[in-house]
């Protein structure tokens, strides 16, 4: 499962939400087509992007420079 990050976005008075061609044609729909949305559905798989706060950035950091170390070392041992 491949999860994507989408902009709403307001056109008129309704808010609406791009799907990728990749998307609709996985289903047999076309832009123009009209569908059924289960609202139920969507509330379990539409998630608010949370802004990160100082600390998880700084964690996320410390993390990414700690396998940048990993793989730099694990390549070294590999040419060896």
């Amino acid at each position: 499962m491949i999860i994507q990050e989408r902009k709403l976005r307001k056109v008129g008075n309704s808010v609406v939400v791009a799907l990728s061609k990749d998307l609709l044609e996985s289903i047999g729909v076309k832009e123009t087509d009209t569908v059924y949305v289960d609202e139920d559905k969507l509330k379990e798989i539409i998630v608010k992007k949370e802004e990160k706060d100082e600390h998880q950035k700084g964690l996320e950091m410390a993390m990414a420079k700690s396998v940048q170390k990993h793989d730099k070392l694990y390549k070294s041992l590999v040419t060896k």
